[in-house]
């Protein structure tokens, strides 16, 4: 009875840090980003990369064509999240140089 339940934990333990799960999360993340960007999601999305990349050292340990498929949708996902974090610098820029033109406006009113 003990031994399954060991056999249980030990199997949802592995589940959960599973790297196929974290490049799932992560493409959802940047899709969010994307669509509402913020400090808080890229912290998390940070995060979530650098738990990735342990993941993939570990994997490589064990199985290097696991690890090389992995390092595959990480540079796939980074190109993500860069086009998105540039995606969002461009917004910025857009709505300061914007208001900056109705400060200008109303000051010379």
């Amino acid at each position: 009875m003990l031994g399954g339940i060991l056999l249980t934990l030990t199997v949802l333990l592995a589940g959960c840090d599973n790297p196929q799960r974290t490049v799932d999360t992560l493409r959802a993340e940047i899709a969010d980003f994307k669509a509402e960007p913020n400090a808080a999601k890229q912290a998390k999305i940070e995060e979530n990369f650098a738990k990735l990349d342990r993941q993939i050292q570990a994997t490589a340990a064990k199985n290097e064509d696991a690890a090389s498929e992995l390092r595959r949708q990480y540079a796939g996902l980074q190109g993500d999240y860069q086009a998105a974090k540039l995606a969002r610098t461009l917004n910025d820029a857009k709505n300061a140089i914007q208001g900056i033109g109705e400060a200008f406006k109303e000051g010379a009113k």
